[in-house]
């Protein structure tokens, strides 16, 4: 096959490296040597196994960092490489190593802390209470990460094997992986491309990032998904349960790592629905009981141009396609949507066509409880590490890093529990009020022309029992500005639900171009 030159592209063939990546890899890995030298040079002669622990510390942590800065940074994948790999070894989940990460920090805080604990107790001083609360940090992260791998391991690997490879934008996009667990009532997949960009001080706005347009005066960053569509699972059981999909890409979306883009562009399949496990045995009989499965997977989608440089015959999938969901069960689907969405987001529609919004505080407890606890853990050991300030110059670093993360943690977890947002809408006229506690913050006023204008953003994520749950916000693209009108929706189709009531509301004053 002969390769012709192949189009721009951003993760296969970018036209400029990423430098910002490789100076904040340097800059990383430079800080971890310095503070590494500092632990044991102010050590040196006092207690030598306190300066190395800490020397290891700072070199695992910062040199870790940077090296995966580092890598990220890097000029380009290879992408032939790439899909032999896939074509041998399959995808596997984004839920495989998840819990990896996790591990790793329980340990660097575990070890240590046990450490410092022992020397503590044997020398009589306040570094017990210092080893004491890395082993508390490092357990609870442990304890998260096991269950996290328990739950992994209990479903199965479920590795994907794409069909065809590689998909092609406006042709297929399908594949199958084979599971150990059970499904109960079949499964459903969700195709997504997906748009993540940091905007900067002065940039365009970015409701069609590519394109130019009025200022931003925040640096932000947003997830966008571009494209999305649904459909069943495909389920054979013939000795082991084989789970398979089939999507059509639509025309004029863009490929992976596309370059008409700002930020990075990804295509990612997500597989959820409900799977009988085994449980314990009692009596000689096996118990079963159900658990969520969710599992996504990202996906190389090539742009027909780069398919053809590359001279990739274009292949159909093998799969059967499955029937679309009936239009009862979208019903259902939509209608949990509103009653999930009515339950989170107050919205009422006065006489005079008046819309209220309110994202009440209080919600969202799961992410402000645990920014609260950890804030304030590593807070706490920051302030304790500057009592300790001058029998170790070391700690003129590690104090104020810990003191400023943690407290700014548990900062932003009480801002999530007493955030109030009160959006107000009329004759296209809008108007936001935020308050923290009951206390007014900022009042922000524009006007909406066009339902184009709105924009359902993914603003926070979290996961528990592998199960990820995104948090999605409602904007306003307002003469280069973003207005937030709702916020902290739990559950991407709650989203929508809440997107579309006010795109709703907006159709009864404005005009017929609204529709």
């Amino acid at each position: 096959m002969k390769q012709h030159s192949l189009p721009a592209n951003k993760k296969y063939n970018p036209e400029q490296r990423r430098r910002g990546g490789e100076v904040i890899s340097w800059i990383f890995t430079s800080v971890g040597i310095l503070m590494a030298i500092s632990a044991l040079f102010n050590n040196a002669g006092q207690n030598f196994l306190a300066g190395l622990l800490a020397a290891i510390f700072f070199l695992v942590v910062f040199g870790g960092i940077g090296r995966f800065l580092k890598r990220r940074s890097s000029i380009k994948v290879d992408l032939q490489q790439e899909l032999e790999q896939i074509r041998t070894q399959g995808i596997a989940s984004d839920q495989r190593t998840n819990y990896k990460p996790y591990m790793l920090v329980a340990a660097l805080f575990s070890v240590p802390g046990l450490l410092i604990l022992f020397e503590g107790l044997l020398n009589w001083d306040f570094g017990g209470v210092v080893g004491s609360l890395f082993l508390l940090v490092g357990g609870g992260i442990f304890t998260y990460a096991y269950k996290k791998k328990k739950t992994y391991q209990i479903i199965g690997p479920s590795i994907l094997i794409p069909d065809p490879l590689p998909p092609v934008i406006g042709h297929q996009l399908g594949g199958s992986f084979s599971l150990t667990a059970k499904p109960h009532d079949g499964l459903s997949f969700r195709l997504e491309c997906v748009h993540t960009y940091t905007t900067q001080p002065g940039d365009a706005p970015t409701m069609h990032p590519h394109a130019g347009g009025t200022a931003d005066s925040e640096r932000q960053t947003y997830t966008v998904t571009l494209h999305q569509q649904e459909a069943e699972a495909v389920i054979t059981d013939e000795g082991e349960t084989t789970v398979s999909f089939r999507f059509e890409l639509p025309d004029k979306l863009p490929e992976t790592g596309s370059e008409s883009y700002r930020g990075t562009i990804r295509w990612q399949v997500i597989a959820e629905g409900q799977v009988s496990v085994p449980n314990k045995v009692a009596s000689g009989t096996q118990t079963h009981e159900l658990t969520k499965f969710k599992r996504s997977w990202e996906i190389p989608v090539l742009s027909l141009a780069y398919a053809q440089a590359l001279g990739i015959e274009l292949t159909p999938n093998h799969v059967e396609a499955p029937e679309p969901p009936s239009e009862s069960v979208r019903a259902e689907l939509r209608q949990q949507a509103n009653e999930s969405v009515e339950r989170q987001i107050d919205m009422v529609t006065r006489a005079d066509g008046t819309t209220k919004i309110i994202s009440e505080a209080g919600r969202n407890k799961s992410i402000s409880t645990v920014a609260k606890w950890v804030g304030g853990v590593f807070g706490c050991l920051g302030l304790f590490l500057f009592s300790r300030i001058d029998e170790n110059l070391s700690l003129w670093i590690s104090a104020p890093v810990l003191t400023l993360l943690g407290w700014g943690a548990f900062v932003y977890g009480v801002f999530l529990s007493g955030r109030k947002l009160e959006a107000h809408i009329q004759d296209g006229h809008i108007q936001i009020v935020r308050s923290l506690f009951g206390l007014s913050l900022y009042l922000r006023k524009g006007q909406i022309t066009s339902p184009s204008q709105l924009e359902l953003v993914m603003t926070m994520s979290s996961t528990t029992n592998n199960v990820t749950t995104e948090y999605m916000a409602v904007y306003a693209n307002v003469e280069g500005k973003k207005i937030k009108l709702a916020e902290g929706i739990e559950g991407r189709m709650a989203g929508e639900a809440m997107l579309n009531k006010i795109k709703g509301a907006l159709t009864q004053t404005l005009n017929d171009e609204l529709v």
